[in-house]
């Protein structure tokens, strides 16, 4: 039977690195990205003529969820990750393990700035993302499984808990 981890972290807080090295060491995973699940551009709100990635309506709920379903059939491990992976009340019923990664203000604003894939964001925009995320990256307050405030850290534990040592 297939086992599905969500991970959940503010942008930039190492959500892809966690899960590419957790499905390194399990064999028969699949990694999902959330925002390769996002809607077209038209079809999401804007702030300040901006497009807002940062809300959970950006995001394709139908094709996310059919995408895991399809890979838990696949897959013995289905890693899918994203902003908004712990949104979803369904999703968390279904998970077998939830993880979320904590990066303080501080190092999120240094990381954010640091990234050039959405070339210049003002000041009001990164504080924009944060506020999002602190809203957002856990709306129906689950106990999760583990809270990392350091994505190098030894995965022992985390795949200890999926049956793997």
């Amino acid at each position: 039977m297939s086992q599905l981890v969500l991970i959940a972290g503010v942008s930039r807080s190492g959500k892809s690195s966690l899960a590419k090295r957790l499905c390194a060491q399990l064999k028969n995973a699949k990694h999902l990205d959330q925002d390769e699940f996002v809607k077209p551009e038209s079809e999401i709100p804007t702030i300040k003529d901006r497009v807002d990635w940062e809300t959970p309506e950006s995001i394709d709920w139908t094709e996310w969820k059919e995408a895991i379903g399809q890979a838990k059939e696949k897959h013995e491990y289905v890693i899918a990750e994203g902003i908004f992976a712990l949104s979803d009340e369904s999703l968390v019923r279904e998970a077998d393990l939830t993880i979320l990664l904590s990066i303080g203000k501080e190092e999120f604003v240094k990381r954010r700035k640091e990234e050039t894939r959405w070339g210049y964001e003002p000041v009001w925009f990164i504080e924009h993302v944060w506020h999002s995320h602190l809203k957002n990256h856990n709306p129906h307050s689950i106990n999760v499984d583990f809270e990392l405030t350091e994505i190098n850290s030894p995965l022992t534990t985390i795949l200890g808990r999926l049956g793997r040592n």
